[in-house]
């Protein structure tokens, strides 16, 4: 935000009797080239990963439409954007269902059942395309200090909303049990997908995830969004420029 109020002023006038300086308007310009080529890249990244997607084996499983990646890793997540939608906007709110084959092999009707429950929780938050524009940001501000953790706690809560959601139409036990079986297995191999446009089923942390679901845990339920009026902060530098002249 403060590069494009930089460049909106441009290099020439004064700030609160401070000339400005070309020097500021040129690093402005590098910071949002720097974060177009970035977006740009990310895009062309999951553009190919949904094309990729598009052409994976359909299958219904328990009543519902998902792609089969044909591996014994035990693997659920929503990925990618479908390019089966109309529209651009419908494409960037609707997600690829991939079940692997040794997940389906693994589990039993009703934990399989809890473990979809789970991923449409994620769909119904619209988690992938707010993950992805959350990641576009973790890219472009890699240099900050506790970037990663930020990321991590970022990434527990959108699980711990997703189970919260799946216990509400399964019983919680299942989707627990579901956690510890799927995590114990995909411990003996190696995962077969790695990139940042996945919401998986299993992931770090899996202790603070059961244990959520035991004490049925609603923090969840109690949020309001002026919570994030702090937010309005990010904006601060557009306030400056009626001062510029």
């Amino acid at each position: 935000m403060s590069s494009i109020a930089i460049v909106t002023m441009g290099y020439k006038g004064q700030m609160w009797g401070f000339q400005a300086t070309i020097i500021s308007y040129i690093l402005a310009w590098l910071c949002l080239g720097f974060a177009i080529i970035n977006l740009l890249i990310y895009a062309i990244e999951i553009k190919f990963v949904s094309q990729k997607i598009d052409k994976f084996k359909e299958k219904e499983v328990l009543g519902q439409k998902v792609k089969i990646l044909e591996t014994s890793f035990p693997y659920a997540g929503l990925m990618g954007f479908s390019t089966q939608e109309k529209g651009f906007l419908q494409s960037l709110n609707k997600s690829y269902l991939v079940l692997s084959k040794g997940l389906i092999q693994l589990l039993s009707k009703e934990h399989l059942q809890a473990v979809m429950a789970h991923e449409n929780a994620h769909q119904l938050h619209n988690d992938p395309l707010i993950f992805f524009c959350l990641s576009y940001c973790k890219r472009i501000t890699f240099w900050l200090p506790n970037n990663d953790i930020l990321w991590q706690d970022l990434v527990l809560l959108r699980e711990l909303r997703a189970d919260n959601t799946a216990s509400k139409s399964v019983d919680f036990l299942l989707l627990a049990e579901s956690l510890l079986i799927v995590t114990q297995t995909a411990m003996k191999e190696k995962s077969p997908l790695d990139n940042s446009m996945v919401c998986p089923f299993i992931n770090f942390r899996l202790n603070e995830r059961i244990d959520a679901l035991i004490n049925d845990d609603d923090s969840f339920r109690n949020f309001r969004w002026y919570q994030l009026s702090w937010m309005l902060l990010v904006f601060a530098p557009f306030f400056t420029i009626p001062f510029h002249h």
